[in-house]
């Protein structure tokens, strides 16, 4: 199933892409199977263990059946990220031999782990908002994985059974910030983290409906301009092997997510662009990108990287 998460009336509802278009889930579960709790949350989805393809079949057929699915369509969803708050959200730098090749920098036999934070994640449709100082943006486009249950010290080949399902990650980065950083040791997190840094979606494609994503075609558009294109099969570590190597070091929850890492090409964002990211078999995720709404105030505003403003004391 593709499942999604958007704003009805103020609340938050799951919803499932058919072929006739969105259906809000949760509706449909509480007409069909008024006994499941919780389906108003993807988190609360994932966490409760169910079988959501099977039972979401089973409602979206018994409607169909009954002639009452149009009345559970959504003409016009307001996106939100497919999961609001995730307990976590990690992703990987250098996963990709021709994005280490472009960078200049070392391969490592570990692969290279930083946090996403949750309070940057926009969901489809939403701008991107760049910072209001010179700065190189580029986007980086991502396979991510979506945890189904807890782990711990997993094997690659035990994977699967914990993933849920894939969705689409925009990296987003600030190139400039991101070498300043990396002469202090810190590349990563800091660059990664601006508000609105993190669009993810559109929706979730369940592992069930995508069993294997290590051969995936992925196309990056600009302005409807194909600007690079790469294949997941690219990665240097897969994702059940990511997946296993995060068990071990730390405890992996159900409604995490891990941003697999992006591929070489020309990745610059201005303001005007819209920005798509397409993964075969998952869909496309696309954002505006618009200039910075306000300054910065502790930030040096006609230089890409510090010096901080400081105020006298």
């Amino acid at each position: 199933m593709k499942l999604l998460s958007f704003s009805a009336n103020g609340t938050v509802h799951v919803g499932v892409a058919v072929a006739e278009g969105i259906v809000d889930l949760t509706r449909a579960l509480a007409t069909t199977h008024p006994q499941i709790r919780g389906t108003d949350s993807m988190l609360a989805i994932i966490e409760s263990g169910m079988d959501v393809d099977t039972i979401g079949t089973q409602s979206l057929d018994r409607l169909r059946n009954d002639r009452r699915l149009g009345d559970y369509l959504v003409a016009d969803p307001k996106w939100l990220p497919p999961i609001a708050r995730p307990p976590k959200i990690l992703a990987l730098a250098l996963n990709y031999r021709t994005h280490i090749e472009e960078t200049n920098l070392s391969f490592f036999d570990e692969p290279i782990i930083f946090a996403k934070y949750s309070c940057n994640l926009i969901p489809h449709g939403a701008p991107i908002e760049l910072p209001p100082f010179p700065q190189i943006v580029d986007e980086e486009h991502e396979l991510a994985v979506v945890v189904g249950r807890n782990c711990r010290h997993i094997r690659p080949h035990q994977a699967p059974d914990y993933v849920f399902g894939y969705t689409i990650c925009n990296d987003v980065s600030a190139r400039d910030r991101q070498r300043e950083r990396l002469k202090m040791g810190q590349p990563y997190s800091y660059a990664k983290n601006f508000a609105t840094f993190c669009p993810m979606g559109p929706w979730i494609v369940t592992a069930k409906e995508l069993p294997d994503p290590r051969n995936l075609k992925m196309e990056v558009r600009i302005n409807g301009k194909v600007t690079r294109s790469g294949n997941t099969s690219g990665m240097i570590f897969d994702p059940y092997e990511i997946l296993a190597y995060c068990s071990d070091y730390t405890l992996m929850e159900a409604g995490d997510i891990i941003s697999t890492g992006t591929y070489a090409g020309d990745k610059r964002l201005k303001a005007g662009d819209t920005v798509e990211l397409e993964i075969e078999k998952i869909g496309v995720l696309r954002n505006p990108v618009i200039a910075a709404s306000q300054p910065w105030p502790n930030f040096t505003a006609d230089k890409p990287t510090g010096p901080l403003v400081r105020e006298h004391r």
